[in-house]
């Protein structure tokens, strides 16, 4: 049995930055997926509800950024001092920010007002809040988001991309070439490259 679980269901959301995590580090895992059903049957079982769950050496962790943060720390990406770990929360605060716009568009029940947060969030939210990200990019250094330091915030920035390409807005990266550059390089990590190429297809 692994020392690592991680439930969620089979897509990227919530969990795949921990995903992301956990391939950078080559580290070995159960990557539990499992349906809605499954869901309904385990509810009562988790801590608050929802997922994803990692289970770690015997603990239980929930929230999705919590999991990550913690594996990052655990497998040594989450920065090397007290600022470096707040300059690397700092920056994937901003991009779960992003997120959490895209998701309360695209949920959205009321398709009239589906349609007018989709428009604010490609046509103001998302090249606005890239532009900061590049500007905070550019004023580090220009090539990590903690100065000449890889950390779990490039891959955080990266299962974004993800997101935006299946919105068909890949082009928003068009805008802010740093970080396509940064995306670019992080892709070519032989861990990341590998894990890419092999995860299940999904939509989100």
């Amino acid at each position: 049995m692994a020392d690592i679980k991680l439930t969620y269901f089979n897509g990227r959301g919530r969990a795949e930055t921990a995903r992301l995590v956990l391939a950078y580090a080559g580290a070995k895992y159960e990557d539990e997926r499992i349906t809605g059903e499954q869901l309904a049957a385990l509810k009562s079982t988790l801590a608050y509800g929802q997922l994803p769950k990692l289970e770690f050496k015997g603990e239980a962790l929930y929230q999705s950024v919590s999991i990550a943060r913690f594996l990052a720390r655990e497998f040594g990406i989450a920065g090397s001092s007290n600022l470096e770990r707040a300059q690397s929360d700092e920056v994937v605060d901003a991009i779960t920010d992003i997120q959490n716009a895209i998701y309360g568009a695209f949920f959205e029940k009321d398709e009239a007002i589906k349609e007018e947060k989709m428009k604010k969030v490609t046509g103001e939210t998302i090249p606005s809040s890239l532009a900061n990200l590049e500007k905070n990019l550019v004023k580090r250094g220009g090539q990590f988001f903690v100065g000449d330091s890889f950390t779990w915030a490039e891959l955080h920035l990266l299962q974004l991309v993800d997101i935006l390409v299946g919105m068909k807005n890949e082009k928003a990266m068009e805008a802010t070439p740093k970080l396509a550059n940064l995306m670019a390089r992080t892709k070519e990590i032989p861990n990341i490259k590998q894990y890419l190429e092999d995860r299940p297809a999904s939509e989100f």
